[in-house]
């Protein structure tokens, strides 16, 4: 019985030993993962970098403006005599007896 389960054990293992990682394949997976970190760094930093920009610029006190200049133009001298109101006219009628 001992047998047949040795035999049994030693099937399951090189079934699934040869689908293990080597340190090659560890070492591989190490470098492609620093790779990627690397590369997220730099665009969380270039991400920051563009957002303190932004927060500067709309931060930034505005300018003076320049005064506000209005020029008219001069409106003639005609003067015009005080007009005297119209008389209000009411006609009445005699009153009936």
């Amino acid at each position: 019985m001992d047998t047949e389960r040795q035999i049994a054990l030693e099937a399951r293992f090189d079934t699934v030993l040869p689908t293990l990682a080597t340190k090659s394949d560890v070492e591989a997976l190490r470098a492609d993962i620093h790779k990627w970190m690397v590369g997220s760094m730099i665009g969380l930093f270039i991400g920051f970098g563009g957002l303190a920009a932004a927060l500067a610029q709309l931060l930034k006190p505005p300018a003076t403006p320049a005064p506000l200049v209005l020029q008219t133009q001069p409106q003639a001298a005609a003067v015009q005599p005080p007009q005297t109101p119209q008389p209000i006219v009411i006609y009445l009628s005699p009153p009936s007896k």
